[in-house]
Parts: structure tokens; C-alpha cells; sequence
């Protein structure tokens, strides 16, 4: 018996198999990768700013175009408070309007994040750069490590690639929209140097502590997922390799 589509995208989705395969070969790369970043992060960090550090951070500021300074900062802007409130608020809602309301329950989950990058900085209490190193485009108060900007999109977004990459089947469609979540992803961690506001250790820091966050979590909606399949529709068979 089939399940019968029952949301917009159903005719979209690939089958629980696929799903399948696909979180468990994807899981372990994005565990591996904060794995490796949270290595980098530590020998970049264990003492303040280093040559490293400050390195990367007066190489980007040496472009001085006014359309990459514009972009740098457009990138970070929803990070910011209200934004960095709002926009995941307004991702779910897109969600929910396609009715799929358990991913917009779940994406709105990964706002925990934001808590626990705040437990880390309050630990760690690393300062900021100082404008008498670099450029500082506008000066914050709150501990620098790890970059909660950087986690933030990482996770959020990760999470939104994560759905599109396992449930949708292969498509131009999800091809650019793997690439429209991947671009801020890809893209904050270089803005908030450029800005002057984290050191190159801060967003290592933040992309690591994002994928090792990312991994159970994106683990934890799959196992429901399947679960929930299950249960509507009986065992599915062993996966099989698919892209």
C-alpha cells in the first residue's frame, strides 16, 4: 500500500530508501568535517589573536571595493538582533505555508544553537579584535568565541540544505537550492573578519560547533522521519546506493 501525497511536495520527495542512504552517508562526513574544524579552532585559539588570526583578517580587508564591502556586510546583517530572531522564525513559516509543519517544528529547534554558542562565549570569554589591530567596522561588547554568526547560518541553513539534499529527488530545482543555502553558509565566516568583528579561530570555531551540533541533530529528524514512515506504511526495503 502507498502512502498517498498528502503535502505540496510529496510528487518531489524521494522514497524513505533513499532518504536513507543518503543521511547515513552525509552524517558522517559533516561529523568528520567538525571534528576537524573543532582541531583547527583550538590551535588557532589557544592564546588571544596570532599571526594566523590577524593575518586573515588584514589580507580580507585589503579589498577595498565598495560592491565587496557592501556584500561582506549584507552577509552579516541578519545575523544580527532582531534578524537573527526573525529569519528563522520567517523560514518556518515558508515551510509550514507548504505544509510541512514537522520540518518547521524542527528548524525552529535549531534556534537552540544560539543558546549554546552563547554558554561557550560566556566560557571561553575571549575578546574581540581590537581596532588597534584591525579594521573594526562596528565595535560589540559580548565574548568572541566561538562566532555565533557563524553558527547561527550553519546551522539553520545546514539544516534546511540537510532536507533538501535527502528528501527532494534530483533536479535543477534542488540543485539551486542547494546552492542558494550553501552561498551564506560559505560566505559569513569571511564577513565577519572582513567587519573586523571575529577572528579567522572565532569562525572555525563556529562552523565546528555548528556540524558537531548539525550531525545528531540532522541523526535525530531522520530516525523520526523513517519512523514515522514505518508506521504509515510498513517496512521499507534496504537502501540503496543513490546521489
Amino acid at each position: 500500500m502507498q502512502r498517498e501525497p498528502d503535502r505540496p511536495l510529496a510528487e518531489a520527495e524521494e522514497s524513505p530508501p533513499i532518504v536513507a542512504w543518503r543521511a547515513r552517508h552525509v552524517l558522517p562526513v559533516v561529523l568528520a568535517a567538525g571534528v576537524a574544524l573543532v582541531v583547527l579552532a583550538l590551535v588557532a585559539g589557544r592564546a588571544g589573536s596570532n599571526s594566523v588570526d590577524l593575518g586573515a583578517t588584514l589580507w580580507l580587508q585589503s579589498f577595498q571595493q565598495a560592491a565587496f564591502a557592501a556584500l561582506m556586510a549584507a552577509v552579516s546583517w541578519p545575523g544580527f538582533f532582531p534578524q537573527n530572531w526573525i529569519v528563522p522564525v520567517l523560514l518556518a513559516v515558508a515551510l509550514a505555508s507548504l505544509r510541512l509543519w514537522p520540518e518547521a517544528l524542527w528548524l525552529l529547534g535549531t534556534q537552540a544553537a544560539t543558546l549554546a554558542t552563547q554558554v561557550v562565549k560566556d566560557v571561553v570569554h575571549r575578546q574581540r579584535p581590537s581596532p588597534e589591530l584591525v579594521r573594526v567596522a562596528a565595535p560589540l561588547t559580548d565574548p568572541s568565541f566561538p562566532s555565533g554568526h557563524v553558527v547561527q547560518y550553519t546551522v539553520i541553513l545546514g539544516f534546511l540544505f540537510f532536507l533538501v539534499y535527502v528528501l527532494m529527488r534530483r533536479s535543477a530545482r534542488r540543485t539551486a537550492t542547494l546552492v542558494l543555502l550553501a552561498v551564506p553558509i560559505v560566505l559569513v565566516g569571511p564577513s565577519r573578519l572582513y567587519l573586523g568583528q571575529h577572528w579567522l579561530s572565532d569562525a572555525l570555531g563556529g562552523y565546528a560547533m555548528a556540524a558537531l551540533l548539525l550531525a545528531p541533530y540532522c541523526w535525530a529528524y531522520t530516525t523520526w522521519r523513517l519512523s514515522r514512515t514505518r508506521q504509515r506504511v510498513g517496512p521499507t526495503p534496504a537502501p540503496r546506493p543513490y546521489a
